[in-house]
C-alpha cells in the first residue's frame, strides 16, 4: 500500500477526459438519418440538414426506424425532453457546442416575471405544472435551495430541519425557495407558483440566467439498442438519461449536469426525491456509459439497479463504465441488485467494469440538500444481496474526495464483491474509507487494510 504526498494527478486526468469529452467530433453518417435544428420546420420530411424538423415532437412523430440516425443539430437548445426510439442512434451534426436538452421549461430571467409578495420573497408568474426540484441561477454559479415539505406527522414541516413549514413566509435563507402544488402534489394540470427568496432584489434583474428543474426526465429510453453519443443534457427534475429493463444501451461523448431533486413521491407523507444523471433501473445486457461529463446530480452520477422484491429474475450482463469525469454528486456511481422474495426468481450480476475514470467530491454537490448527510461516496452499492456470478473489476480509477466515504461496497458473501486494482484515493487525513465486505457493514478508517474478501494491497493512498 503506497501512500503519498498530494499532486496534481486528478486535475490533470480531469482535463485529459474533459478535452476529449466536449472536443469529440460528430459520428460518421450510418444508414437513413434524420435532422432537427432549432430553425427547422415541423412539416418538413427530416430527411436532410435542409429539410429539418423543428420540435421534439415532430421528431417522434417521425417514427426513426432501428438502424437509423437522428442528428441534432450543434449549437441549438430544445427545451423538454424526448423518447428514444429502439434501435435507433442520436447524435449531431454541423459545428459548435454539443446540442443540448434543456430540462427547464423556461429561462425565468428572460421568460416570465417576478413579483414581490412579501418582504424579498418573490413570486415567478409562470406556473409549472410539474414539482421543481431545484433552480441554477448563470449557469451553475449559485443554486437555489429547496424547501421540501414533509406530511408524516399530519402538519407541514421542512423534511431537513423537522421545523414547522407554513408556506413562502417561511423562506428565510437567501436563495431558499418553494414550490407550490397543493399538499403531496408532484403534478399538477393548473400548475403552482414558485416562490424564491431573493435578498438582493428582482431576480431577473440579479442574474442573466435562471433554469427550473422540473420533474422530467431528459432522455426516456424506449427500447433496445439506442446509442446517445455527443449530446449536453441539463437541468433535468427527473434523471438526465432513464432507462428501465433495457439491452444494447450506450452513453457516449455526453455531457450530463444539474439533475434530479423533483419529488419522485410521498411514502406515508415523506416525500422521497429524484435523480441520477444515468440510469437503468431493471436489468441490462450490453450497457455503456464511456468518456462522459456528469456532474451535480442530486443523487447518483451513473447507476444500474433494481431493488424490488417479488418474484422477478432479473440479469446485469456486460457493463461498462469507463474513461468518464463524474463530479459532485452524491454517489459517482451508484449499484445495487435486491434479493427476490422467492426461491424461485434468478438474479445475478456478471461481466461488469469500472475503469479509467475520475470521480470527484462525492456529496460536495448541491445534492447535500439531501436530508441523509452520511450516505455520500464514490462507489454505492449500499448493503443488497448483490449476487456475482461472474466478473466485477473497479480498476484504474481516481477517487478524489468524499464528503463522508469513499467506498460503500457490499454483498451478501465476500465471494460477490468485486475487486480493486491500480486504483487512487484521495482524501483527507483521518477521514473514512468507506463500507467494505459482507453486509451488513461496518465503517473502517482511511488508509487500513480491508479485512474482508477485497485486496487493496495495491491501491495508491494520497493523504491531504
Amino acid at each position: 500500500m503506497n501512500t503519498t504526498v498530494h499532486n496534481d494527478i486528478a486535475d490533470r486526468r480531469a482535463e485529459e477526459i474533459k478535452s476529449r469529452v466536449y472536443g469529440a467530433a460528430n459520428p460518421p453518417a450510418a444508414g437513413k438519418s434524420y435532422y432537427i435544428s432549432a430553425d427547422g420546420d415541423d412539416s418538413n420530411d427530416g430527411l436532410t440538414p435542409g429539410t429539418a424538423v423543428s420540435t421534439l415532437r415532430a421528431l417522434e412523430k417521425l417514427r426513426p426506424e432501428p438502424g437509423s440516425t437522428v442528428r441534432f443539430r450543434r449549437g441549438d437548445i430544445w427545451r423538454g425532453g424526448f423518447t428514444a426510439a429502439p434501435g435507433v442512434r442520436y447524435t449531431s451534426y454541423g459545428e459548435g457546442d454539443k446540442p443540448v436538452i434543456c430540462g427547464s421549461p423556461y429561462d425565468g430571467a428572460c421568460e416570465g416575471g417576478w413579483t414581490e409578495v412579501f418582504p424579498d420573497v418573490w413570486r415567478y408568474d409562470l406556473a409549472l405544472n410539474d414539482d421543481c426540484g431545484g433552480i441554477v441561477f448563470d449557469g451553475g454559479r449559485y443554486h437555489g435551495y429547496k424547501r421540501v415539505v414533509s406530511w408524516e406527522s399530519g402538519s407541514p414541516v421542512d423534511n431537513v430541519s423537522r421545523e414547522p413549514f407554513r408556506g413562502y413566509f417561511d423562506l428565510t435563507e437567501d436563495l431558499s425557495f418553494w414550490h407550490d402544488l397543493g399538499r403531496e402534489n408532484i403534478h399538477s394540470d393548473g400548475g403552482g407558483f414558485v416562490y424564491l427568496r431573493s435578498e438582493l432584489g428582482d431576480p431577473s434583474k440579479r442574474f442573466g440566467r435562471i433554469e427550473f428543474l422540473t420533474r422530467k426526465h431528459g432522455i426516456t429510453i424506449g427500447g433496445d439498442g439506442v446509442t446517445i453519443d455527443g449530446f449536453c443534457v441539463m437541468y433535468c427534475g427527473a434523471h438526465g438519461i432513464a432507462a428501465g429493463t433495457v439491452k444494447g444501451l450506450t452513453v457516449r461523448n455526453s455531457v450530463v449536469g444539474w439533475i434530479g431533486g423533483g419529488i419522485q413521491y410521498y411514502r406515508s407523507g415523506r416525500p422521497v426525491r429524484f435523480g441520477n444523471g444515468i440510469e437503468i433501473y431493471g436489468g441490462c445486457e450490453d450497457y455503456t456509459v464511456e468518456n462522459c461529463h456528469v456532474f451535480q446530480c442530486y443523487d447518483a452520477g451513473v447507476t444500474f439497479q433494481y431493488s424490488s422484491g417479488g418474484d422477478a429474475d432479473v440479469y446485469i450482463d456486460r457493463v461498462a463504465l469507463k474513461d468518464n469525469l463524474i463530479e459532485d454528486c452524491v454517489y459517482s456511481v451508484e449499484y445495487f441488485l435486491g434479493k427476490p422474495d422467492t426461491a424461485d426468481a434468478d438474479r445475478q450480476m456478471r461481466n461488469i467494469t469500472i475503469s479509467g475514470s475520475v470521480m470527484r467530491r462525492a456529496g460536495y454537490g448541491w445534492g447535500i440538500q439531501r436530508p441523509d448527510k452520511l450516505t455520500p461516496a464514490h462507489i454505492k452499492s449500499w448493503d443488497h444481496q448483490n449476487r456475482l456470478t461472474g466478473s466485477f473489476e473497479i480498476r484504474d480509477n481516481i477517487f478524489d474526495l468524499s464528503r463522508h466515504m469513499m467506498l460503500h461496497i457490499s454483498a451478501e458473501r465476500e465471494e460477490w464483491l468485486p475487486s480493486l486494482e491500480g486504483n487512487t484515493y484521495i482524501q483527507f487525513d483521518g477521514a473514512d474509507f468507506g463500507r467494505i465486505g459482507a453486509g451488513p457493514t461496518s465503517m473502517t478508517g482511511y488508509g487500513r487494510r480491508i479485512s474482508c474478501g477485497i485486496d487493496i494491497g495495491k491501491e495508491t493512498f494520497i493523504v491531504l
